[in-house]
Formats: structure tokens, sequence, C-alpha cells
């Protein structure tokens, strides 16, 4: 009897090893994964910081930098890439609709359109369930999770864009570079008057949604029906027309702010495109130097002749010419 009892007890001992032994190691095996996810979660961030902070870095490392903010208007030729099409079809889909399932799926962060400034902080980051409260676009939950019909995305109603851009002189690659730093849909709705009111929805940063924009095909030309290029080429190309709404400046004004009627506005923003247009030129504009240096030559009536270059007028330094 007592060895009959023994027996058992070395069997429940041997099978409780057992069982903690299988245990331990899931766990380890489980540990080991969710290590390994938070490393490669990390060393993602790092290189998604590495990869913001770096084109920061050009920027403000730069000699000479301008910030721009555009309206792109849906409704012109130019920028219907973006619009069409509206629902999405074979692969293809608007810029709207691409920004709208990255969000639903949580891929990419969008922050509040606050006015007159730009703030990309958690502080700052919309809650997507709230966003389509606000503004009335119809959705379901299933298990905590938002689902959203193609035909209820309102990609109809958002007619225009603004685009914040950086135009500077990338001092390391002597280039002169124009980057796309956040794009803002704006919905348009209409009263029972037809008056339309522009409603900007969120602020994205370009560079988290490049990767994705890179995949999304558009037909960039009426002439040429080709889906060759994406959506990303279509910003890098700056194949878009869009007006100046404002320029950075010390008083953070837009430039409605400053000119006190519809001549005046149009004037200043040609007036900064022009400045954008002649600092690019200037940049090449060629130096005549002499390769070698000349003794200054002296006339039969013993005055100095002024140096000029090949075209007859007086050179111009670097440190002379204003931009």
């Amino acid at each position: 009897m007592q060895t009959k009892r023994l027996l058992i007890f070395i069997l429940l001992m041997t099978v409780s090893t057992i069982l903690f032994a299988q245990e331990t190691a899931r766990e380890r095996i489980e540990r080991r994964r969710q290590n390994t996810a938070q490393q490669q979660a990390a060393g993602t961030n790092i290189r998604m910081g590495q990869r913001n902070h770096s084109g920061d870095e050009s920027i403000e490392d730069a000699k000479w930098s301008r910030i721009i903010y555009r309206y792109l208007d849906l409704n012109k030729e130019a920028n219907a890439p973006l619009y069409y099409p509206v629902t999405p079809i074979e692969g293809k889909m608007s810029l709207f609709t691409l920004l709208f399932n990255l969000l639903q799926e949580g891929s990419i962060p969008a922050y509040e359109y606050l006015d007159g400034r730009e703030e990309f902080t958690d502080e700052y980051k919309i809650d997507f369930k709230e966003l389509m409260d606000r503004f009335g676009i119809y959705y379901e939950t299933v298990d905590d999770k938002v689902i959203i019909n193609e035909v209820d995305i309102p990609g109809n109603e958002v007619e225009g864009y603004f685009v914040k851009e950086a135009y500077y002189f990338d001092t390391a690659n002597s280039t002169f570079t124009v980057k796309p730093l956040a794009i803002c849909p704006v919905l348009q709705r209409r009263d029972d008057y037809g008056t339309a009111t522009r409603y900007p929805l969120f602020w994205i940063s370009y560079e988290d949604v490049a990767p994705y924009a890179r995949r999304v095909p558009v037909m960039s030309s009426s002439l040429n029906n080709n889906m060759s290029g994406t959506i990303d080429d279509y910003f890098q190309m700056r194949k878009y027309d869009g007006e100046i709404y404002k320029a950075q400046n010390p008083r953070n004004l837009a430039i409605s702010q400053y000119a006190s009627t519809p001549e005046e506005m149009k004037a200043e923003q040609q007036r900064i495109e022009q400045e954008l247009v002649d600092f690019e030129k200037n940049l090449w504009k060629q130096e005549s130097y002499p390769a070698v240096p000349q003794q200054r030559k002296v006339t039969h009536k013993g005055k100095k002749r002024s140096q000029s270059n090949s075209s007859g007028t007086t050179s111009i330094s670097m440190r002379d010419r204003r931009y």
C-alpha cells in the first residue's frame, strides 16, 4: 500500500515537473517574441525619428530657406489627379481616400487644425471617431472597431488642400530644393443658399504619408492616360497648381490679414512667387572671375581701367548681391 502511494506521488511530481517545464518554456518563447517585437518597434521609431530629424536638419542648416503655404483648388485641371477617382476603382483612389483609410487603420497620425500654426505633438492628435462625429460622417462600430463603407467617405466634399512647403538651398549638396512638409484636406459644404464654407480637417506630416503615396498611381495628364506616376511623384515634381495664402513671417500673418483689397492680395502673391523664382535663378548665375590674377592696367593718361566681365558689366560679388 505504501509502495503504491509512493509510486503515485512520484508520478504526480513527474507530471508537475513536466508541465511546469513546458509552461516555463512557453513563457520564455513568448517573452523573447515580445522583446524582439519591442526592439523592432523601437528601431523603427528611431529610424523614423532620424529620418524626420535629418530632413528638418537639412532645412535648419540651410543658408537660405522660406516656408510657403498654398491652397490647392481641386477644381483646377492641374490638381484633378488628387480628386479622382472619387470612389476607389481597380487600385486607384483619391488622395483623401488614401488618407482616410490610413487614419481608419491607425497607420498614420493626424493633428488638429489650429488657426495660424501647426502642432505635431501628442497633445493635438485627433481622435478618428470624434472627427467623424464632428463632421457627420456615417460609420458603424463592430467589436469596438469603426467600420466605414467606401461610399460614405466624403471624398467628393474635399475640394481643396492646404500644403506647407519648404524652399531652401541645401548647402551640403549645393542644390535648390522644394520639399512638401504637411498637407491638410479642406472640406467644403454648402448651405441651403449655395454658400460654400471651408472646413480644414487636420494636418498630416508628409513624411508620414509619403511611403503610402508611392504605391498609389495617378493619371497626371489628360493627354497621356498611362498610369506611370504616383501621388508622391505628383508632389515631389510639383505638378500641382496652388496659390500662396501665406509666407512665414515674424508676425505669422496670412496675406489676407495685411492686404486690404483683392488686388493687393493678388499683387502680394505674385511678388512672393517672383522672389522664389528670382532666388533660384540667381543661384545659378555664374560669376565672371579671371582665371589668373592680373595687374591693373594703366592707360597712357595714368588712369586705372575698371575690371569688367565679358558682357561689359561690372562683376558683382556674392556679398554684394541681395535676395
